[in-house]
């Protein structure tokens, strides 16, 4: 008879959660729930045409290097655009603070998807309108908050494992049965590839409110997030059946994303 797995007890895995929660730090509520979301209000509120000439991505003017940065920050859409960004940007945030516990990774993900995520979305923005041969503009959260899906998403699929990850490495420490065991893997495997699926899904170009999503600019962040998230862990514990599983199912979401641009840009230069 197989005896009880303390690991699988919700009551155990519900009071992480709650200490997770609490564990937070009134600075962080205060930036990342309350100056945030204030600073995406603001500058929405700045005139428009300031907003044109000095924060908003053009293509045409890849020299206007602010643009990289500041255009993730711009909307010049009250509703649905900043509403509906901020909204989902708050219940992944939500999502980070109760499954998150490690307070540097938080922080190196943070700075990443503050920072670098908006040079890297403008400059694959730029690249591909450039091969489209067309100009366009671009602004909006969404880059970022693609960064913090990502990392909302492998956190929970971690917070479901973690009490038991050497498990999944070491057939011998699983007190079930071989089949057992092995579905388990295979189901841990499906988990991490959805992720990078959301990430490909987020990618598509569609039609929104009269205007095109940038889809290039979600998945890039959404990807390098995650990519991030795989070089930390792999620095911090070595190789493991969980890297290997995330780490092929983002190799194999870039080059399936790859393929799905090159055609996208094989129909749009022959429209």
């Amino acid at each position: 008879m197989e005896g009880p797995d303390p690991a699988r007890d919700p009551a155990e895995k519900i009071g992480q959660v709650r200490s997770n929660l609490r564990a937070w730090h009134p600075l962080d509520w205060l930036v990342f729930w309350i100056a945030v979301p204030a600073l995406l209000f603001v500058v929405y509120a700045l005139p428009q045409a300031f907003k044109d000439r000095y924060l908003v991505l053009d293509t045409q003017f890849p020299w206007r290097l602010q643009t990289w940065l500041l255009s993730s920050y711009t909307h010049s859409q009250f509703y649905p655009h900043l509403i509906g960004n901020v909204a989902f940007y708050l219940v992944v945030l939500g999502m980070i603070f109760a499954f998150e516990h490690d307070r540097r990774r938080f922080r190196i993900l943070a700075g990443w998807s503050f920072l670098a995520v908006p040079v890297l979305s403008s400059g694959l923005t730029i690249a591909l309108w450039g091969a489209f041969g067309r100009n366009t503009t671009g602004q909006g959260f969404s880059a970022v908050i693609g960064a913090f899906l990502a990392y909302a998403m492998f956190l929970f699929v971690l917070w479901s494992v973690e009490d038991r990850m050497a498990v999944f490495d070491d057939p011998s420490l699983f007190p079930g049965s071989p089949a057992r065991y092995h579905t388990l893997r295979i189901l841990l495997g499906i988990a991490l590839a959805l992720i990078v699926v959301m990430g490909v899904i987020s990618g598509t170009f569609t039609e929104e409110g009269g205007a095109v999503s940038n889809g290039i600019a979600h998945f890039g962040g959404f990807i390098s997030g995650l990519a991030l998230l795989l070089l930390m862990s792999l620095k911090k514990k070595g190789w493991s059946y969980f890297d290997t599983i995330l780490g092929t199912s983002i190799l194999v979401g870039i080059l399936w994303y790859a393929y799905y641009l090159f055609i996208l840009v094989r129909f749009v230069r022959s429209a």
